[in-house]
């Protein structure tokens, strides 16, 4: 950890926790159970007054405690944060931590934790009414290497959503990854539905209509099972050219996409984060579209409507060397 970011750390824990202990005045003093008064008895200003500051400490030291508890058991400081602003988005980013009110005029998810399971391997399952409802799937790229399609599958792995072309963040290139037909033909071979994405730096209509014409046309004489998926990251280098754009804008380079490859009869899909859903993208503008989610942490905090989740960025399965994203479908295709 660098030290700048562990000062930012330790600032930000010791904020917080002065919030946290100002904030109690006001809860616990609402709390029937935690100011003992007797119905039919009065009391002095001096006698009510010491019994606010008795439920005060007691609850500061509750809620203490419970941080330092949830501290001990490893939970990093924005789950803590989730847990007491239920009605927020919370994301880390641009050191800080930003608070985002959820926007309950969009759909939202009905999933449940509890009907989650997850097998020794890592693979995550979901049920309905103890009926495994959930797909496994996998994202690859060239980076990847040549894969062993029929392993994979035998593996469990049910669909598999492969790259199709990028863009360089930097340069601006557009590049078709070299192992996307490869991957394509090798996965259904092997009885795995195929989808695929584009990771776009694209900063004009004319650019995401490139991508769209660069897709379509490596896609000539292939039928896919599942959506071309638009990929739009903010990238951690500060040159990264998309990530200048205004959330006005690359909503509507995100549109164009799209609206392209729909009105050339593909399904698609929007690949986005929890910065990149809550802070980049006008998702009340996108609300038609399919939605595939990122987040590493075993819980449904994203609070919107979403088809896929890729909870992990370590997965193992067999055919492929080194790590591989995984995905669960969380319902039918």
């Amino acid at each position: 950890m660098k030290k700048g970011f562990r000062y930012f750390f330790t600032s930000v824990l010791s904020i917080f926790l002065t919030l946290i202990v100002v904030s109690v005045i006001y809860i616990v003093c609402d709390n029937d159970s935690k100011v003992d008064v007797e119905k039919g008895q009065t009391y002095t200003s001096e006698e009510v007054e010491v019994m606010v500051e008795d439920a005060k400490e007691e609850g500061r030291q509750g809620l203490l405690d419970q941080i330092r508890t949830s501290l001990e058991e490893g939970n990093p400081i924005i789950s803590i944060l989730k847990g007491f602003y239920p009605d927020y988005i919370i994301v880390a980013a641009n050191s800080k931590y930003n608070f985002i009110q959820i926007d309950h005029s969009l759909a939202m998810n009905s999933y449940n934790i509890d009907n989650l399971t997850e097998n020794e391997n890592g693979v995550y399952q979901y049920s309905v009414d103890g009926d495994v409802v959930s797909h496994f799937g996998i994202d690859v790229s060239s980076h990847q290497g040549d894969i062993d399609w029929q392993s994979v599958a035998d593996s469990g792995v049910e669909f598999a959503i492969i790259r199709a072309v990028y863009r360089g963040y930097g340069t601006g290139k557009i590049v078709v990854d070299e192992k996307c037909i490869q991957n394509i033909e090798g996965a259904q071979a092997a009885g795995i539905k195929v989808g695929v994405y584009v990771f776009s730096q694209a900063i004009t209509q004319a650019e995401v209509l490139e991508e769209a014409s660069t897709v379509k046309t490596l896609l000539e004489g292939y039928t896919l099972d599942l959506p071309v998926v638009f990929d739009v990251e903010k990238v951690t280098d500060k040159s990264g050219r998309m990530n200048q754009l205004t959330v006005d804008e690359r909503t509507n380079v995100t549109k164009a996409f799209l609206e392209d490859m729909e009105a050339s009869g593909y399904d698609t899909m929007i690949y986005h984060n929890t910065e990149m859903g809550a802070m980049l993208l006008d998702l009340s503008q996108l609300t038609e579209y399919k939605k595939w989610f990122a987040g590493y942490n075993k819980e449904f905090y994203w609070p919107y409507e979403f088809d896929v989740w890729q909870y992990s960025e370590s997965g193992k399965v067999s055919g492929i060397d080194g790590n591989v994203d995984f995905d669960i479908w969380l319902g039918d295709y």
